[in-house]
C-alpha cells in the first residue's frame, strides 16, 4: 500500500522542508491503480499546505527543545494507542514500531495531520511564553534612567565645602537683615521693642514687628507645628544636613541664584540684583500674608471636580533606595518619594483666576509638607502630573495668571519641584506651552517632560518613577481613586473667612 509518510521523529524533517514542519515525504507507489495515484496526490497537497503554514510560523527557526518536547508528547499519545491496538489482538510482544508502521498504512494521512497539531500546540505554546514575559515584566521593577530623571527623584544633593560656607553666610546675613527691618511706625523717630514694625520689602503694607522666630515658626509647611515642617529648619549638630539653622531651605535659594550672594532674585522686585537675604525675607512676608497653607469655603467649593490634588508619593532615588535596603526598611521603599499632584485643568473652568490660583498654592504647600514628613525633615519636593485631556480655551486661564502663578512658585517655592509629566498633550495645551515657557527659567524647563500620548508608551515612561499602583487607572495604572471634595478638605487645618485674605493684594502688591 502506498505510505503519504515515514515513521515521524523529531529529527525527521525533509530535505527542503523548514525546520520544525513535518512534510510528507512521498515514496513510489507499489500499485499503478488510479486509487493509490488520487491518494498520493491529495497527500502531497496536504503536505504542501501544511509545509506553506509552517513556514509562515516558523520561518528560520531551529528545532528547539520545546518543540522537540511536544514531537515526543505527541508520539508517546500515538504509541500509548499502537500498544492498546497490539494487546487487544493478543500480540503483546508486537514492537511498537510495527504497530505504528501497520497504523500509518492503514491511516496515511496520520503524520500531517500530528504535523498540523504540532504547529497549532507550538504556536499556543509561544503565546503562553509571551504573555508570561509580559506578565514577568509587569511585576518586574523597571531600570529607571535617573540621568533624565534626576529631578524627579528624591536623593538629596551634596554641598561642597565652598557651598556649605555659602549657606551659613546667608543665614548670618538673613537673621541680621530680619533685625534690621524692624523699624519704628513712624521713621526718624524712637520707639519702644514693642512698637516696632516689620517693613515690607516689597512695598507693601508694615507687619506687627515679632522676632524673626517668631516669624518663620509661624509660616510652617502646610500649617503644621511638627519639626519635619518648619520652614526655617533649626540647627541639628547630630545631622550633617542640619548644621546651618536654615539649611536645606537655603541652600535651595542658593541653588536657584547659581550660588551668589548678590543675584537678580527674585526676578521683578530684583530685576538689577539683590542681597540673597532679601529673596529669603521676601518670601517670609509672603507666606506671612498670603498663607498659602490656608483655604476657603469658596477656595474649597471651587475645586469641587477635583482639577488639582495630591496623592501618594514617586519612587525614591538611587541613594534612599540603597539606605533603605541596607538598613530593611520596606516601608521606607514605598513612602520616600517625592509628593504627588495630579492636575487636571480640563475639569474645571477658570471663572474665578484668585481662587484657582489658591487652590493650586495650597495643593502645593500641603504636597511640600507631605514630602517633608515623610522624609523625616530633609528634601521636600514634588512632582506634578499634567494631564491635558479635556484641555480647551475654556480651561486656559490667562497668559497674565500663567505668568503669575510660575512667578509665585519660582519666588516662594525654590528647588521645591521635582518633574512636571505632561500627559494627552494637545493642541490648546501646546499654545499655551509655547506662550509660557519663554517666561519661565533654563532651570524650571529642564524639569518639564512629556510623555507619549499612545497608552503604553505612557505608561511605561510613568513607570519610571511612578509605581503602577499609584498611578491613576485615566492614566492607565491601578489606583482606582476617585476625588472627593468634603473627603479631601476635612482634615484642612486653616479654614479662613473670605475677607481674611480679600486683601492680599492690597498688603503685597508686588503679585498683583
Amino acid at each position: 500500500a502506498p505510505e503519504c509518510s515515514q515513521s515521524v521523529t523529531p529529527s525527521s524533517t525533509s530535505s527542503n522542508g523548514t525546520n520544525g514542519v513535518m512534510h510528507a515525504a512521498s515514496t513510489s507507489p507499489k500499485s499503478s491503480s488510479p486509487k493509490h495515484l488520487i491518494q498520493n496526490i491529495v497527500c502531497l497537497v496536504i503536505g504542501i499546505i501544511i509545509g506553506y503554514f509552517g513556514h509562515e510560523l516558523h520561518s528560520s527557526e531551529s528545532l528547539d527543545e520545546a518543540k522537540i518536547g511536544i514531537f515526543r508528547s505527541v508520539l508517546s499519545k500515538h504509541r500509548r494507542k499502537h500498544k492498546e491496538i497490539a494487546a487487544d489482538n493478543n500480540a503483546p510482544d508486537v514492537p511498537l514500531s510495527a504497530a505504528s508502521e501497520e497504523i500509518d498504512r492503514v491511516h496515511p494521512i496520520r503524520h500531517i495531520l500530528e504535523g498540523a497539531s504540532v504547529f497549532y500546540h507550538v504556536k499556543k505554546q509561544k503565546q503562553a511564553i509571551k504573555s508570561t514575559k509580559r506578565a514577568q515584566k509587569d511585576v518586574t521593577e523597571i531600570e529607571v534612567d535617573w540621568k533624565k530623571w534626576k529631578f524627579g527623584m528624591t536623593d538629596d544633593f551634596q554641598l561642597t565645602p565652598e557651598q556649605a560656607n555659602l549657606v551659613k553666610e546667608l543665614e548670618q546675613r538673613v537673621v541680621s537683615k530680619a533685625e534690621r527691618i524692624r523699624v519704628c511706625p513712624d521713621s526718624g523717630e524712637e520707639c519702644s521693642e514693642s512698637e516696632k514694625q516689620i517693613a515690607s520689602l516689597s512695598g507693601g503694607t508694615n507687619m506687627p514687628g515679632r522676632s524673626f522666630i517668631e516669624r518663620v515658626d509661624s509660616v510652617a509647611w502646610g500649617g503644621n507645628t511638627s519639626d519635619s515642617t518648619r520652614w526655617w529648619p533649626r540647627k541639628d549638630a547630630k545631622d550633617p544636613n542640619k548644621m546651618v539653622a536654615g539649611g536645606r531651605l537655603l541652600a535651595g535659594y542658593l541653588k536657584i541664584m547659581h550660588y551668589s550672594l548678590f543675584a537678580k532674585y527674585p526676578h521683578k522686585l530684583c530685576e538689577h540684583g539683590c542681597d540673597g537675604e532679601v529673596s529669603v525675607l521676601h518670601t517670609v512676608e509672603w507666606r506671612e500674608k498670603y498663607k498659602p497653607w490656608c483655604v476657603t469655603p469658596k477656595t474649597i467649593q471651587y475645586n469641587k471636580n477635583g482639577f488639582i490634588y495630591r496623592r501618594g508619593n514617586s519612587r525614591p532615588g538611587p541613594r534612599k533606595r540603597l539606605e533603605a535596603e541596607k538598613a530593611k526598611d520596606s516601608e521606607s521603599l514605598s513612602t520616600a518619594g517625592h509628593a504627588l499632584l495630579f492636575y487636571r485643568p480640563g475639569v474645571t473652568t477658570v471663572e474665578n483666576p484668585d481662587l484657582y490660583g489658591r487652590v493650586m498654592l495650597n495643593a502645593i504647600d500641603s504636597a511640600v509638607a507631605d514630602s517633608l514628613v515623610r522624609n523625616k525633615g530633609e528634601i521636600g519636593r514634588f512632582n506634578i502630573v499634567f494631564d491635558c485631556k479635556g484641555f480647551g480655551s475654556k480651561n486656559a486661564p490667562s497668559i497674565a495668571n500663567v505668568k503669575l502663578l510660575f512667578r509665585y512658585l519660582q519666588d516662594h517655592f525654590p528647588d521645591r519641584l521635582g518633574v512636571l509629566v505632561v500627559a494627552n498633550l494637545g493642541g490648546m495645551a501646546q499654545m499655551l506651552f509655547k506662550m509660557v515657557l519663554p517666561f519661565v527659567t533654563e532651570d524650571v524647563r529642564a524639569k518639564i517632560h512629556v510623555i507619549p500620548n499612545d497608552e503604553e508608551g505612557r505608561r511605561e515612561m510613568l513607570l519610571q518613577f511612578i509605581d503602577e499602583d499609584k498611578i491613576p487607572t485615566w492614566l492607565g495604572g491601578k489606583d482606582d481613586y476617585e476625588f472627593d471634595v468634603k473627603e479631601y478638605y476635612k482634615n484642612e487645618k486653616c479654614v479662613l473667612k473670605e475677607d481674611e485674605i480679600s486683601n492680599f493684594l492690597i498688603d503685597m502688591p508686588y503679585h498683583g
